[in-house]
């Protein structure tokens, strides 16, 4: 069931649909930047340069994705909202895997944890903050 927006008058998802939906989109597209951090770690890359050049495609495929398919919304005006919102997620998904290597995992399965709380602090940003 749909629940209006108090702004536009268009209709807002409510909240179980969507969030089974930003499970759906989401695992998605975090398995998709996951597989681009390991590349980028597998290359070479330190970790703070691997999650930056996920973060980067993770932002460009998610835009659209999660928009479109998650949040109901045109995407007009609203990629800057989205990229400030992934530029501290990408902060605090550093400190996390940063966090967790000091406690021994290795830098993958450190990303992999980090995901998990990243993911869902991204969803009540970008439903309260982005997708409005």
């Amino acid at each position: 069931m749909a629940e209006n927006d108090g702004k536009t008058g268009l209709a807002r998802p409510s909240l179980s649909p969507q969030i089974i939906r930003y499970v759906l989109v989401g695992s998605f597209n975090t398995a998709s930047s996951f597989a681009v951090y390991a590349l980028l770690t597998w290359m070479g890359l330190p970790v703070a340069a691997a999650s930056f050049g996920a973060l980067a495609f993770g932002i460009c495929l998610s835009f659209a994705t999660l928009g479109r398919l998650v949040f109901l919304s045109t995407l007009r005006g609203r990629f800057f909202r989205f990229a400030a919102v992934w530029m501290l997620l990408y902060l605090v998904n550093l400190g996390i895997i940063s966090l967790l290597m000091r406690f021994g995992l290795g830098p993958y399965v450190a990303g992999l944890l980090a995901a998990l709380p990243v993911a869902a602090t991204a969803f009540m940003l970008q439903r309260i903050y982005v997708f409005r």
